[in-house]
């Protein structure tokens, strides 16, 4: 921001500089919210969070991993199966 403010009827607002000069206002504060929105994620992040130790993530991954496959294995016997229904369904009216 260089300390102007456009006068042109064309931009924003028509030619009225106190009208400018609110939106203006408007859009800094914005900008000022969002600043602080980064700050205070970043200050949450590096000062608040417990990150989980070594032993605690490796646990976790393979909670996850174990689950992963279980889920899987049932979404393939469903999908055998309903391949196998169909394929009798479509037997029937050949």
């Amino acid at each position: 921001f260089n300390g102007r403010i456009e006068v042109s009827k064309t931009f924003d607002q028509g030619s009225n500089p106190c009208v400018r000069a609110k939106i203006f206002l408007i859009k800094t504060n914005n900008m000022s919210k969002l600043t602080e929105y980064f700050k205070s994620s970043y200050d949450e992040l590096v000062n608040k969070v417990t990150w989980p130790t070594w032993s605690e993530l490796q646990e976790s991954t393979i909670i996850v991993m174990i689950a992963s496959i279980i889920i899987a294995l049932i979404i393939y016997v469903v999908d055998i199966a309903g391949s196998g229904a169909l394929g009798f369904f479509y037997q029937l009216f050949q």
